[in-house]
């Protein structure tokens, strides 16, 4: 049994969300347009979700976290997606987001880029980015285990086709990527208020950084720069699909993760989203939803990672 927090989230209209994010990112793009619209079939090309829509008494769900990772794994946190969904208070749900993978499973430790319908009409298009440790390069690959480990942030729903945001960003003229621009346009609008908003993005164009975990360092990992340079980077090619959440605020100090999304293609990458490095070149494609509220699952005792 994983102890389960429930919050209240600040759900202002999806009308009241396009407004303060048009003049926020209007601030670090170049072209940017904001509007309530009907959800399209994003289980077709180019997001190729697990269900069509991210409507349906949307949710905001954070398990585990990095403090189960540094400054050493602990390789016993193992989760389930039904289990999740369930402790959500919506089984059968939709799940999208950003974790790290089952490595009792693949092997090593990896990306989770979850994207996962539950139920009866079950779909699993999740998968999973590893480090080949014999050349260093990474790889892109299915995963139809239903679980995985140590941290998970998703946006959780019924899957269902309604009204949510569509953001069109382009030309980055800021020092903000996409996901911190949203985040930080919502925090300082609405403090302490707490907003969630998740779902899906895509990079249209240009390329992005983006990291891959190698297998489990074998020493501590007790500050960025160690992290930094355990991790590994690479530069990306557009067209990127990403899943995640953005939450703005915790105000009953959860040690919420306020954002993270990764990223998948059909032509073999994927992994955690940083930012565009081709701010001239880059456009993007979003569809969010407002959360209802947040539920924190099996927070760490030991709370030393800040993000």
């Amino acid at each position: 049994m994983l102890p389960v927090q429930k919050m209240q989230l600040h759900q202002p209209s999806l009308n009241e969300v396009a407004e303060v994010l048009r003049e926020g990112l209007s601030k670090n793009f170049s072209l940017v347009e904001v509007n309530v619209v009907d959800c399209p079939d994003l289980s077709t090309a180019p997001f190729d979700l697990a269900d069509k829509g991210i409507c349906g008494q949307p949710r905001i769900v954070d398990i585990g976290g990095p403090d189960y990772l540094k400054p050493f794994p602990q390789k016993q946190k193992i989760y389930d997606f039904d289990n999740v969904a369930k402790l959500a208070e919506l089984p059968g749900a939709l799940l999208l987001g950003a974790g790290a993978g089952p490595h009792h499973k693949i092997g090593v430790n990896c990306e989770l880029v979850c994207n996962v319908k539950l139920g009866q009409r079950s779909n699993n298009k999740t998968v999973i980015a590893k480090v080949d440790e014999n050349d260093g390069t990474y790889i892109l690959e299915k995963d139809p285990s239903g679980e995985f480990s140590l941290m998970g942030n998703f946006l959780v729903s019924e899957g269902k086709q309604g009204q949510v945001l569509e953001i069109k960003a382009k030309n980055r003229i800021g020092s903000e990527n996409f996901v911190s621009c949203v985040h930080k346009t919502l925090t300082a609008h609405y403090g302490e208020k707490a907003v969630g908003l998740g779902g899906t993005f895509l990079l249209q164009t240009g390329k992005a950084n983006i990291h891959v975990m190698p297998d489990f360092a074998t020493t501590a990992l007790e500050t960025d720069a160690q992290t930094d340079e355990w991790l590994r980077f690479y530069e990306m090619d557009a067209p990127l699909i990403h899943v995640g959440e953005v939450v703005s605020a915790d105000p009953e100090k959860l040690h919420l993760r306020q954002e993270h999304f990764h990223c998948f293609s059909d032509h073999g990458q994927g992994g955690h989203y940083h930012y565009d490095t081709t701010p001239n070149n880059a456009s993007y494609l979003a569809y969010f939803n407002v959360a209802e509220f947040v539920y924190r699952i099996d927070l760490p005792e030991q709370r030393n990672y800040v993000f």
